[in-house]
């Protein structure tokens, strides 16, 4: 039986990888793969178990997704320069809803140049396709797949201004793209400079660091309030502290902290001031178990009739053990809570400011049989609650949904 055209181009594209390998030169690492991912949800679509829409075929809130995957590794050195290739991309087939079908990937390629002794940084390019999550829809839009998909090119430098000390600069170009149409109001074109500077312990790679980032956020398809179109472009500045830094022999810390202002060309009273950062601790309790805590308040781009951000906070544990040489697991507790900001008051009226929580648990086992071969089996369970700002987008604004993931990859 003749194999589906996707596969046949994902088989000929891994004969070429192998192929590819061979001929690398001396030093060069080239790593194909290739994977499969079997997923089961409860509750595909994120709804809540008081509403059940027309849409759902029989009823049925479950489904089945098989994923095939290839991915494509490689690391190409020069002299001191060190070129790589990062790549996956994944075909996602549903047993039930095939309207879900979708195709994901990402790709990244850095070149990592170091000039004389004094300096050294990055270029990239990158391009990654992935799916909206459903729990921020409505029931009609729920129906397919949307597909953000984000183009982006990048560059920094560090130059050495002693044996301590760094300064850096970094740029960032951005273009975000979204398939439905009613989402297309959230196609940004996003433009970050970056200055900063870094002071290191001597003999490591641990440092302390001040950054000042500029983001200019556009939209190129203006959005509707009240009858009228409105420019929602930004300028956004953040001044933080950075740190990557052993505390202690068995806790190291990582991360940046300060205070972002973003400014609406507009509309002022969408304008934000107020802390963001995310700060990580490790904890090595032993040669095989470590727990690791986040914490973080971040601003995210949203845009609908009455918001234009959402701030999210919250925190997370991790701990991990290492059963054996081949077997490991990690049991993950999230939670995070969502304020969706921006209102520009004229469209708003006397709706509430919608917010939600959310609480995830995971429990993962990794399983290495073979010194190239990778199983995963995750189990999760994930919950939210809202207030009654968005029951009349979607219908009713809480879920639950577990989750049930096994994936293999074989690296070559």
């Amino acid at each position: 039986m003749t194999p589906p055209p996707f596969r046949r181009r994902l088989l000929g594209a891994l004969l070429l990888c192998s192929a590819v390998e061979a001929q690398a030169l001396e030093g060069d690492r080239i790593r194909p793969s290739v994977g499969a991912v079997y997923t089961y949800t409860d509750n595909v679509y994120y709804l809540d178990e008081r509403v059940t829409p027309n849409f759902l075929k029989g009823g049925q809130r479950s489904d089945q997704i098989l994923g095939l995957r290839l991915g494509l590794d490689a690391d190409h050195y020069w002299q001191r320069q060190t070129f790589t290739l990062r790549s996956t991309i994944t075909d996602n087939r549903h047993v039930t809803y095939d309207t879900l079908d979708y195709r994901s990937y990402n790709a990244k390629a850095t070149w990592n140049w170091v000039y004389d002794l004094r300096w050294d940084g990055d270029v990239g390019v990158e391009r990654t396709q992935v799916a909206s999550n459903f729990y921020d829809f409505g029931n009609n839009s729920r129906l397919s797949r949307n597909l953000r998909t984000q183009q982006a090119v990048f560059a920094s430098g560090m130059m050495k201004m002693s044996a301590d000390w760094k300064l850096r600069a970094a740029v960032r170009f951005a273009d975000i793209t979204n398939s439905q149409a009613q989402f297309t109001t959230q196609d940004t074109q996003q433009k970050t400079l970056e200055v900063g500077s870094r002071y290191y312990s001597k003999g490591t790679d641990d440092y302390l660091g001040l950054n000042f980032r500029v983001l200019d956020g556009e939209y190129p398809n203006r959005q509707v309030v009240a009858g009228s179109r409105v420019d929602n472009a930004f300028r956004q500045y953040t001044l933080e502290g950075a740190l990557e830094y052993q505390l202690s022999g068995l806790t190291r810390l990582t991360g940046s902290a300060g205070f972002t202002t973003r400014r609406h060309s507009e509309l002022s009273q969408r304008d934000f001031n107020g802390v963001t950062g995310r700060l990580t601790a490790i904890h090595t309790l032993s040669s095989k178990t470590s727990v690791s805590a986040s914490a973080f308040r971040e601003l995210g781009t949203w845009e609908d009739s009455f918001n234009n951000y959402v701030v999210t906070q919250g925190f997370s544990i991790t701990p991990s053990q290492q059963l054996t040489d081949k077997l490991s697991v990690q049991a993950s507790f999230a939670y995070r809570q969502r304020s969706f900001e921006g209102d520009p008051d004229f469209a708003q009226g006397n709706v509430p400011k919608r917010e939600d929580s959310f609480q995830a648990y995971s429990l993962t086992a990794s399983w290495l049989p073979l010194r190239q071969t990778r199983i995963d089996t995750t189990l999760s369970y994930d919950t939210r609650s809202a207030n009654d700002a968005f029951a009349a987008l979607a219908g009713a604004s809480n879920f639950k949904v577990v989750t049930f993931m096994v994936s293999g990859q074989i690296t070559f």
